[in-house]
């Protein structure tokens, strides 16, 4: 293709707006583990079920424990922190934490490309990462029509993105959003914390007849402590 001359002097440089991002919250717990904490995060590694690619608690609900309460707090003022600043909502509603559950994956282990089903926002806390090794890999779905082959990747162009990763590092996303972490190159097993939440209070509007006005959880909601089956497929 030939390039024509331009006959203007003066060009002002051009704007592509990110229109309609997928908002990613990153941030940092900025202090040590308790020795509280540390025990209670060698306990719940005696009990574990087997993932794709990696273990997970059999405690669903880890974030319940009185010693876990610090962290818990500090994982809802950052979703709280999320609901501000990405959807301000017109009319009370906040997110509420519905499962939390540890995450353990050993050296040459993966944690398989998944999304957070019955869930608004999702998160996970980096309990031990290295972070020149560790990483976390998001996903855009959908089908492309035609496929560009390109030079240069970027936030537009791209199917895939990563962050790395470190300990304390906190990480909060849509839960629709794909993500997985590849096969681990550390010689140290990465653990995290990972929650998946709901919403509380007022949404939609009376006008437009989408009022709904929700709940938090039953406490005492069947299933809340029925084991995992060991032949499930799949994992989370």
């Amino acid at each position: 293709m030939s390039k024509k001359n331009s006959t203007i002097s003066i060009i002002p440089d051009p704007v592509i707006q990110g229109l309609f991002p997928t908002p990613v919250l990153f941030t940092n717990f900025n202090r040590e583990w308790t020795k509280e904490e540390k025990k209670f995060f060698e306990k719940t590694a005696k009990s574990t079920t087997q993932n794709s690619g990696n273990t997970t608690s059999a405690d669903r609900y880890v974030l319940d424990h009185p010693v876990m309460k610090d962290i818990k707090q500090y994982y809802q003022h950052h979703l709280d922190y999320y609901m501000r600043a990405v959807y301000a909502p017109k009319y009370p509603v906040e997110t509420y934490i519905t499962q939390s559950w540890m995450n353990y994956t050993k050296p040459g282990q993966y944690h398989h490309k998944h999304a957070h089903p019955n869930s608004w926002l999702s998160g996970c806390i980096y309990v031990s990462t290295e972070r020149e090794k560790d990483r976390i890999t998001f996903y855009k779905e959908g089908y492309n029509r035609i496929e560009l082959p390109t030079e240069n990747f970027n936030a537009y162009n791209s199917s895939s993105w990563w962050f790395s990763v470190g300990t304390g590092d906190i990480v909060i996303f849509p839960s629709y959003l794909t993500h997985m972490v590849e096969q681990t190159t550390s010689s140290d097993t990465r653990v995290s914390i990972a929650i998946n939440t709901f919403l509380k209070g007022y949404v939609g509007d009376e006008h437009s007849l989408t009022g709904l006005h929700l709940n938090e959880q039953d406490d005492s909601a069947p299933y809340r402590t029925e084991p995992r089956p060991e032949n499930l497929s799949g994992g989370y």
